[in-house]
């Protein structure tokens, strides 16, 4: 895995790719002078389900066979939080997309916040402010306070904690920490 401080890429954290342009797990500083909201660590990814993930979406691992490397998908209800890649925050799309003269504008290659204050996906169980957040247990692709589980199992499914509340289906500005 590569890691390099964000100078040294020629384009923002916002820009998908049609192909890899960065070997997939690549992490990238964006330093609290650059992002305006501290320190933030990013992950390249690749898209391979075909659907496009929206701002604030919990994403996970998903084993491929064709590739190696980040390849991510929305994290199921429940998911155990080791399996949590990172969150998107913006679009990154499922398919490549191509103007009429060939030329690729887009695709299913980009970052994902790893770790740092972004935006997080209420889930059913949403999201209270000054509380640690978790993968939600209804709601795939989002997260929720910890509130609802049981003391033995709040320290280790920890992935943030968050600083403003949100209601289900809403995004909540958190501290994100994914290992």
């Amino acid at each position: 895995m590569s890691f390099a401080n964000n100078q040294v890429f020629g384009d923002d954290i916002t820009v998908t790719y049609g192909s890899a342009v960065y070997p997939l797990g690549t992490e990238r500083l964006v330093l609290g002078a650059q992002s305006g909201v501290g320190d933030q660590v990013w992950v390249f990814v690749y898209n391979s389900t075909g659907a496009d993930y929206v701002a604030g979406q919990v994403l996970g691992a998903k084993l491929a066979t064709t590739s190696l490397g980040t390849t991510i998908k929305t994290v199921a209800a429940a998911t155990p939080s080791v399996k949590v890649v990172g969150f998107a925050q913006h679009v990154i799309p499922g398919t490549t997309t191509t103007t009429s003269s060939g030329v690729v504008t887009s695709g299913p290659y980009g970052w994902v916040l790893k770790k740092g204050i972004g935006s997080v996906l209420a889930g059913a169980g949403a999201i209270t402010q000054d509380v640690s957040i978790v993968v939600d247990t209804v709601t795939a692709g989002a997260a929720m306070d910890n509130s609802v589980l049981g003391a033995a199992q709040k320290f280790d499914t920890t992935i943030g904690y968050a600083h403003t509340s949100a209601a289900a289906a809403a995004l909540a500005t958190c501290y994100v920490n994914v290992r």
